[in-house]
């Protein structure tokens, strides 16, 4: 698909809402309480001082405050949780030092601040925390006898304290579940908002909690859009010596999923959830827990909860900063308990209300919140019941096989129900028209607006109709004078969505028989396909939201989706990427954002397999060679979307300064990679490899790691790179596209060549095949590994060539020079 199909920062971004392996045993304090203080927060003006050379390390951050006032702010749940360092003093300063640990995250450091380590004088640093800092600091205090300064605090008291319930408002859900669960110390967040001398206002996390321990970033808006610049994102020394150190993924599991839904005349969703949740009882795992934290649309309003039946607190928040660094619509709630909960199964009742239906004209609908329109923790796989009620003039369509469906009065009510654990539940309705297609046991209803969405009808250029002529043929030859006219524009009829649905039906089924006879069987054997307004697609278990351009003649669709490209994109590539998501990202999924490509470039490459079978290896090299023409071309700063970054950046690849790179990189170059590793492999070896990696990973998350040790499993014996390590190292982890350009000479069976490298780094190398033709249908193939500009070889022939040319059968992603 073409939109983010899930939460792709969450794994990112746990560092500051994510609710792991944190809370302490002790009784919680109230939420509600440490809500309102954090209201109310403000600097103490009694614990000012004037301090020089006080330090705090938090693993590789490293922040000298070198000369100026410290003042802590009043306790909220009784300790100070921010703290104001300013430099306002003649030759006052502070610094900062944050050496990320390999090249890959120097290079994104440098990408957005040009150095690839960064070391920052600030004059002023906000910090919140729910550590130990508070006790570092006025430890310190003590030990250097640092001098008071309460008409300073008082100052900065009155200055800055709107600042600070204005920070603390982007950190809310997660301050207020440190504090209220009592975190262990060595557990909690470390936050700190810096006044650069030469880099502005930036930001430095040290979340403990998180799986990228250490981070660094800024807020950037351009064209009216907000941006949250990842600069460089990394685990700590000690995690990345001993990874045992890493949190567990989850603390408690989601195992099932029931939900009593309704839609008024309104569309209004009005719901019941109830979730069936295990607090597991393992080693390392904290035993008991009172504070929970889930993921909710912000377009979802939690009106009450209930644990095992009794009353809970909710807290429901929403902010920018965090909301930024999720990178989504999503965000998090709390519900508190009064007593710590064993391990063991609990129930979790939610009631919840929300606008997640949107009208987008003409009766057709758009749901707002298509993943997390019911409380999720994570994406888990789970076992789903659920029931629809809605105005019986709609249709339903869910994820689940239907148990029943029956209408009562101006009401239908749908019941599906899933017994294969499933990541995540959808749903869509509208006015619609059907048409079913059953195929080698599976099935297919792919269900059509009945007309097209507002924006649509209204994008259609009217049609100029000029006048007749001035006179026409009368009877015996005389002429007779029309009335004078003048030219009309008449709007042409709206595209009817429901035109060729037997058709797309029929391309869905053979899709889902195809990907199916390859890849292995679905999660579900049945597939339900419904129209979304809009240009993109997303693939749920046995759901699909397809693009209305889709379910339209190329005719019938706007000028922008005319080329041929977006013709081929809208009637082939999208239907079947949106299908092979059934396999990658529903069946098997991804451990966290660096590894997030993998499922998007195989969803992208099942597409182009069954456009090859169809329409064959030419319609297949054009879509190729569109995306590295698009991946390479320059842009107005002299750099190539490529630039962005490694593909293994994810989600951080969309930036200020890059937006649409994430698309570019993560489907188009992640698509490349994969088409790569066929050619490298052969035909036979490559399907059996993506079989592999489905069955060996179903219903777990694979990484970039266990992905090229299952690919080179299948390389040929004998290639230069059978390990792949070289391969990933080039085009997962490094950036550039080469230009390549080869200079052959041979006499006799002694050939001297060379290749020419440009457009990269120097130390960039990959392997590019050059093929030998002897003539008389007898070639050879031989893998050369560039190194630098110029890599020159000497060969022996096996007989006198008639050509020797470079990779003639499009198998590197490179320019030709």
């Amino acid at each position: 698909m073409w939109r983010k199909r899930l939460p792709t920062r969450r794994c990112l971004f746990d560092l500051l809402l994510s609710l792991t392996l944190a809370a302490g045993i002790g009784p919680a304090k109230p939420a509600a309480g440490v809500a309102a203080a954090l209201k109310e927060a403000s600097f103490d003006p009694d614990s000012c001082w004037r301090i020089r050379d006080f330090t705090l390390f938090r693993e590789e951050v490293k922040l000298y405050l070198t000369d100026g006032y410290l003042v802590l702010s009043k306790p909220v749940a009784g300790e100070p949780i921010a703290a104001l360092f300013v430099a306002d003093v003649e030759g006052g300063d502070g610094e900062l030092i944050l050496l990320p640990p390999d090249a890959g995250e120097r290079q994104s450091l440098a990408r957005f601040t040009e150095t690839p380590n960064l070391n920052e004088h600030f004059k002023s640093a906000f910090l919140l925390f729910t550590d130990a800092t508070a006790n570092e600091l006025r430890a310190a205090v003590r030990d250097r006898s640092a001098k008071p300064a309460p008409e300073m605090g008082a100052l900065l008291s009155e200055q800055f304290s709107s600042t600070l319930r204005n920070l603390s408002a982007s950190f809310e859900t997660r301050l207020i579940h440190d504090l209220a669960a009592e975190v262990r110390p060595e557990m909690g967040l470390f936050f700190a908002a810096l006044s650069g001398s030469k880099l502005g206002n930036f930001d430095v996390v040290y979340d403990p909690q998180a799986g990228d321990q250490v981070v660094a970033g800024q807020i950037q808006f351009k064209e009216n859009r907000s941006y949250y610049n990842i600069w460089t994102s990394f685990p700590t020394r000690k995690v990345r010596q001993d990874p045992t150190r890493a949190l567990a993924e989850t603390e408690f599991r989601i195992e099932h999923v029931n939900v009593d839904a309704e839609f008024g005349a309104n569309l209004q969703l009005g719901a019941r959830v109830t979730l069936h949740v295990r607090i597991p009882d393992s080693p390392g795992a904290r035993r008991v827990r009172n504070v929970f934290g889930f993921d909710i649309s912000r377009r979802v309003r939690i009106l009450e909860a209930k644990v095992d039946g009794q009353p809970a607190q909710v807290l429901q928040r929403e902010n920018l900063r965090s909301s930024l660094l999720r990178g989504n619509d999503n965000e998090m709630f709390l519900v508190t308990t009064e007593a710590a909960l064993p391990p063991g199964m609990h129930t979790f009742e939610f009631r919840q209300e929300g606008d997640v239906v949107l009208p987008a004209g003409n009766g057709v609908f758009f749901v707002g919140a298509r993943g997390t329109w019911y409380p999720q923790h994570g994406l888990q796989w789970a076992t789903y019941d659920v029931t629809f009620r809605y105005p019986k003039t709609l249709t339903v369509v869910a994820t689940g096989d239907l148990v029943d469906e029956r209408e009562e009065g101006d009401v239908r009510i749908t019941h599906r129900r899933s017994t294969v654990p499933l990541r995540l539940a959808g749903f869509n309705l509208g006015e619609y028209k059907r048409s079913s297609v059953s195929k080698n046991g599976l099935h297919v209803d792919v269900y059509a607006n009945k007309s097209v969405e507002a924006s649509l009808t209204a994008s259609r250029q009217q049609v100029l109709l000029p006048p007749p002529p001035p006179a026409i043929p009368g009877p015996r030859g005389s002429r007779v004078l029309s009335p004078p006219l003048s030219s009309v524009f008449v709007q042409p009829p709206a595209p009817d969505p429901t035109q060729q649905l037997a058709h797309l039906a029929s391309e869905v089924a053979e899709a889902f028989d195809f990907l199916s006879a390859r890849l292995g069987p679905p999660p579900l054997k049945s597939l339900a396909v419904s129209p979304i307004p809009g240009t993109f697609g997303q693939g749920f278990p046995g759901l699909i939201y397809l693009s209305t351009l889709s379910y339209l003649p190329e005719r019938d669709r706007p000028n922008f989706a005319a080329d041929r490209f977006q013709r081929t994109f809208f009637s082939d590539i999208l239907v079947a990427h949106e299908v092979a998501h059934q396999w990658w990202g529903n069946a098997v999924s991804t451990s966290g954002y660096r590894d997030e490509w993998i499922m998007e470039a195989l969803a992208n490459y099942s597409a182009l397999l069954l456009l090859e079978r169809k329409r064959g290896v030419k319609t297949v090299d054009e879509v190729l060679e569109r995306y590295r023409e698009h991946l390479s071309e320059k842009r107005d700063n002299g750099s190539s979307l490529d630039s962005a970054g490694p593909i293994r950046l994810g989600s951080r690849l969309e930036s200020s300064a890059n937006p649409g790179a994430y698309r570019a990189l993560v489907y188009e170059k992640g698509t490349w990679i994969v088409h790569m590793l066929r050619k490298r492999m052969g035909d036979a070896a490559f399907f059996a490899f993506l079989r592999e990696v489905h069955t060996r990973h179903a219903r777990k998350r694979i990484t970039t790691a266990d992905f090229r040790s299952l690919a080179a499993a299948q390389m040929p014996a004998g290639h230069t790179d059978r390990t792949l390590e070289h391969f990933f190292a080039a085009y997962t982890e490094s950036i550039g596209i080469p230009g390549l350009k080869l200079s052959a000479k041979w006499k006799g069976l002694k050939a001297e060549i060379e290749i020419e490298q440009s457009d990269v780094d120097a130390d960039f190398s990959i392997d590019v095949p050059v093929e030998i033709d002897y003539g008389r249908g007898k070639t050879e193939t031989r893998w050369v590994r560039t190194d630098g500009a110029r890599t020159p070889v000497s060969w022996t022939l096996k007989a006198v060539p008639v050509k020797i040319s470079l990779d003639p059968r499009n198998t590197v992603l490179a320019t030709r020079n």
